[in-house]
């Protein structure tokens, strides 16, 4: 069962909004299913201005406005490449780049790359890796 924004009002702060419904003169709501054909009425008449008379007498009002302002002062995060990104977790995608990074940081620049040279290097990344991970399981299995 979904609970809209409407019955949350309604059951949750119904004297607040028969108050504002009178306001718009609306008639005092009988029960708790009236005032929300109410609510639904008046935002279909009032939009914007309903939603916002809506907001102000919302139970958790104050911490809708410090969501809000703290997403107002966030800044979007632009990456350095179109190959950057923030993955679900919040993190960024760099491990084409670390990639990169571990197999051209000895590599002499004057001198052309091989294939063999890019396979030992991806060999050595993978022992790396690999030898990480059974650090971490033997140290946590202690």
């Amino acid at each position: 069962m979904n609970i809209t924004l409407y019955d949350y009002l309604a059951y949750n702060v119904p004297s607040d909004c028969n108050y504002l419904l009178s306001r718009y003169d609306y008639p005092t709501s009988q029960n708790e299913e009236e005032l929300v054909t109410n609510l639904k009425d008046f935002v279909r008449n009032y939009n914007y201005e309903a939603l916002d008379a809506l907001a102000e007498i919302h139970p958790d009002y104050e911490l809708i406005m410090d969501v809000m302002d703290m997403a107002e002062m966030a800044t979007p995060y632009e990456g350095k490449k179109e190959t950057e990104y923030l993955n679900a977790a919040g993190t960024i995608d760099r491990i084409g780049n670390i990639e990169k990074t571990m197999m051209t940081a000895n590599m002499d620049k004057s001198t052309p790359t091989t294939v063999t040279e890019g396979v030992l290097n991806k060999i050595d990344l993978l022992l790396m890796i690999g030898g990480a991970i059974l650090t971490a399981t033997f140290l946590k299995n202690k």
